[in-house]
C-alpha cells in the first residue's frame, strides 16, 4: 500500500511539558485511520501537526512521501473538520462550501460545479440557499464536511466530528462518514475518544496513552488481542485478572491469583514465575456450581442489569474483586447471592505481559492439582 502520511520520531513538547513521545506511524493511502484515547493523551495535538497548526518539536512529517513538517497549512493539500463545524453564519450553504474555492480563485462556473456535486454527495440537494438557522447539527456536519472536501485535499482530519450530536444523530453521521470515505477514497484521519465509534467506522486504530502509541491495529485485532492492559482496559468491557504463572504445557498456562487459580491457552511465551495479565471478555465467562478442571475462582452472584439484547452481571470474587458477565438477554440467570464458580474456555482469554510487581497472596502448590 502507497504511503500517505508518515510520522517520524515526532516528540512535542510545551515548556516543559512532553506530550508527545517519539511517535512513529505510518499512515496509508484511502485509509481510515483514528486516534483512538483518554482526554489529554495527545491525539488533537498530533491532529494539528499534520494540519499544520503546530510543529513538531523533533522529528519529521511527510506527506505523499515529502517533508511538510515546515509547510504552513495552505501550502499542504490537508483539510480540518473541527468539532464547533466552524461554520459562516452570515454565509449560505453554498457559499460556506465554495469558500475555500473562492479563496482560490476557482472561476465561478466550476465552484457551482463543484458545490453541486459535493450536495448530491452528502444527500443535500436543494439547501443550496438555505441559511444556517434552517439546518438541523447533522445537516451542519455534512455542510462543514462537503466545504472540506470541495477542495479535493489528499487527505481529511476530524476532530471529534460528531461529539456534539444526539447519539441517535451520531450514529447516523458515523455510517455516513464511512460510506463518504469508501466512496471518495480519500485518506481520514479521526479522532475520537469513543471506543465504539472508533471500532466500528476504522480501518485501523492508533491508541494513545500519555502521549505515546500503545498498539495500532485493525478493531478485530485491538479487540480479541491487545497489546497491554492499557489497550485490553480502554477497548470494550474486560475482566483482567493479575498473576503469576505457574506451570505450562504444549496446550495450557496455569496461572495462580488471588485467592484461585486458572487457565490459558495462547502463543505467547511465558516462563515459570513471570507476572501477566489475564484478559478475558464478559462475553466469555461461564458460571457453574461445581469447580472446573484448572479453574478455581469462587465467586457469589451480585447484580443483574438489563441492557437490551444482553443482560450484565456483577460477579463478586472472594477478595473484593467484581466482575462483567454478559449474557444474551434470552438466557436465564442464576439468582442474586448465589456462590458460584467462574470459567472460561481456555481459549477466549488473552494473555498480556506485565510489568507490575504487586504482592498478592500465592496458593501454596498443594492447593491445585497439576495440568493433566
Amino acid at each position: 500500500m502507497k504511503e500517505m502520511i508518515k510520522l517520524a520520531s515526532i516528540s512535542k513538547s510545551f515548556g516543559n511539558v512532553v506530550v508527545i513521545k517519539n511517535l512513529n506511524i505510518t499512515i496509508y493511502q484511502g485509509e481510515f485511520l483514528t486516534m483512538l484515547g483518554p482526554s489529554g493523551c495527545g491525539k488533537t495535538t498530533i491532529l494539528r501537526m499534520i494540519a499544520g497548526f503546530e510543529k513538531p518539536t523533533s522529528g519529521e512529517i511527510l506527506l505523499d512521501e515529502k517533508p511538510v513538517h515546515n509547510l504552513p497549512p495552505n501550502k499542504r493539500k490537508i483539510n480540518t473538520v473541527f468539532q464547533n463545524y466552524a461554520l459562516f453564519p452570515n454565509m449560505t450553504v453554498a457559499e460556506n462550501i465554495a469558500f475555500g474555492l473562492k479563496m482560490a480563485k476557482v472561476p465561478k462556473s466550476e465552484r457551482k460545479k463543484r458545490v453541486e456535486a459535493m450536495l448530491k454527495l452528502v444527500q443535500l440537494e436543494g439547501y443550496e440557499n438555505r441559511k444556517l438557522d434552517q439546518l438541523s447539527g447533522g445537516q451542519k456536519q455534512r455542510i462543514a464536511i462537503s466545504r472540506a472536501l470541495v477542495n479535493q485535499p489528499q487527505v481529511l482530519l476530524l476532530d471529534e466530528p460528531l461529539s456534539a450530536l444526539d447519539l441517535k444523530l451520531r450514529k447516523q453521521m458515523q455510517i455516513e462518514l464511512k460510506r463518504l470515505q469508501r466512496k471518495l477514497g480519500i485518506t481520514f484521519v479521526y479522532v475520537t475518544h469513543d471506543q465504539e465509534e472508533a471500532l466500528m467506522m476504522s480501518d485501523r486504530i492508533a491508541v494513545m496513552n500519555k502521549g505515546h502509541l500503545e498498539q495500532i491495529a485493525d478493531p478485530q485485532t485491538l479487540y480479541e488481542k491487545p497489546g497491554t492492559r492499557f489497550v485490553a482496559n480502554f477497548i470494550g468491557e474486560s475482566n483482567i485478572f493479575y498473576g503469576k504463572v505457574v506451570e505450562t504445557t504444549d496446550d495450557l498456562t496455569k496461572v495462580v491469583i488471588e485467592n484461585g487459580y486458572l487457565a490459558i491457552k495462547s502463543s505467547m511465551k511465558v516462563s515459570q514465575n513471570q507476572t501477566v495479565n489475564v484478559v478475558v471478555r464478559p462475553e466469555k465467562i461461564r458460571l457453574a456450581e461445581t469447580e472446573i478442571d484448572h479453574f478455581h475462582i469462587p465467586a457469589k452472584v451480585s447484580e443483574h442489569y438489563y441492557a437490551g439484547n444482553v443482560k450484565k452481571t456483577v460477579l463478586k470474587l472472594q477478595n473484593g474483586m467484581e466482575l462483567k458477565m454478559n449474557t444474551p438477554s434470552n438466557q436465564p440467570l442464576l439468582p442474586i447471592g448465589k456462590d458460584v464458580f467462574v470459567y472460561w474456555d481456555p481459549m477466549d482469554a488473552i494473555l498480556v505481559k506485565s510489568d507490575s510487581d504487586k504482592i498478592f497472596k500465592i496458593l501454596k502448590s498443594s492447593d491445585f492439582a497439576p495440568i493433566e
